[in-house]
């Protein structure tokens, strides 16, 4: 009964879960397009969205925990195999002795010629006889016992890998548990950037600082004004990869890639390090690195000045990809032997 509540409530978590994903995939599909056009409007869409986010992900989480907790109690309901001792762990010796005694005591009567001791021997041989047939049985038994104990070993060690198994299936899902409430964390934060940025797009700039009122007023360098992209700075700032699932690029493929883009005060500075695999006959260096500084633009695409390591000036830049979590890049350096001269691709944020 408990087993099939268990089910049940299992069930119910994973649809629910389902439910929330979908409402919240739902809710408001344009909502990153509409960024760089509707202003403080967007502030209310955002929140909407990041509520039916939290809805999923606490969905989500509660349902990878009752996963755990069933493989929890799986675990431990695997039960061990009990065999009963020995009941005559001495019989084959038992046996042996008396088959001895036996032979001797026939020996020692064997010619003798009176008919009631030739008898008493002839009832000795018989019986010599059922011992040697009882010791044969004996020893298939304990054959067949040391194959069961052996059955019973194998068993043993087979459920031990199966408690092992659960137990590493529920601290995983107790470690998915964990990350999926710091991915609600974030997406909280991504849709209060996006919000906060939309509300900035509408103007070109950002902060500003009245006329000072004496000649020795200061202007602290935090304050100084600066543009603000049009989309939210957490679509170029972060680490980001080359995917090994659903890479995109063209021109030459790239076999790694690491960008890192950092921003400060409106600064932007960054590294770029990829290796290509370059079509036959191709002699430029299949590694690129360079890094890059600037300032955003109010537009959705950065375009940053950069020199590779090869001496090659050029230009970089970092486009929003289709989801959040994707950036376009694309380079293209002055023409200069050994020097690759184009690549555009996809990175995934670590």
């Amino acid at each position: 009964m408990r087993r099939a509540l268990g089910v049940l409530l299992l069930a119910s978590a994973a649809l629910a879960q389902k439910e929330a994903r979908q409402n919240w995939r739902n809710t408001d599909p344009d909502l990153e397009r509409a960024a760089a056009t509707a202003g403080a409007t967007l502030g209310a869409r955002a929140d909407k969205a990041a509520a039916e986010a939290a809805k999923y992900f606490g969905a989500r989480k509660t349902y990878l925990e009752s996963l755990a907790a069933d493989a929890t109690r799986r675990a431990s309901t695997v039960g061990a195999l009990n065999l009963a001792p020995d009941a005559a762990p001495n019989m084959e010796a038992y046996l042996s002795g008396q088959t001895t005694i036996l032979g001797a005591s026939i020996e020692t009567i064997a010619r003798t010629p009176d008919r009631g001791i030739q008898q008493l021997r002839q009832a000795l041989e018989r019986e010599r006889t059922a011992i040697a047939a009882l010791s044969s049985g004996s020893k298939d038994v304990q054959k067949a016992r040391e194959a069961v104990v052996q059955t019973a070993s194998n068993a043993g060690q087979a459920r031990m890998r199966t408690v092992e198994l659960y137990q590493k299936l529920a601290t995983s899902l107790k470690q998915s548990a964990q990350l999926t409430e710091q991915s609600g964390t974030a997406w909280a934060g991504y849709y209060r950037s996006l919000s906060d940025a939309a509300r900035s797009a509408a103007r070109p700039v950002t902060s500003s600082v009245p006329e000072p009122k004496s000649p020795a007023a200061v202007v602290p360098p935090a304050l100084v004004a600066r543009n603000i992209p049009a989309v939210p700075l957490s679509r170029y700032v972060g680490a980001w990869t080359y995917p090994t699932v659903g890479a995109r690029f063209h021109g030459a493929q790239p076999l790694s890639t690491e960008l890192v883009v950092r921003e400060e005060n409106g600064r932007v500075s960054g590294t770029l390090s990829a290796r290509f695999k370059l079509p036959p006959g191709n002699t430029a260096d299949p590694v690129v690195q360079f890094d890059f500084e600037g300032t955003f633009q109010n537009s959705a695409t950065q375009t940053f000045g950069v020199t590779t390591n090869g001496g090659a000036k050029g230009t970089l830049e970092l486009i929003p990809g289709p989801a959040f979590n994707l950036l376009e890049v694309n380079f293209s350096t002055d023409e200069k032997p050994g020097i690759l001269r184009h690549a555009n691709f996809l990175l995934v944020k670590k």
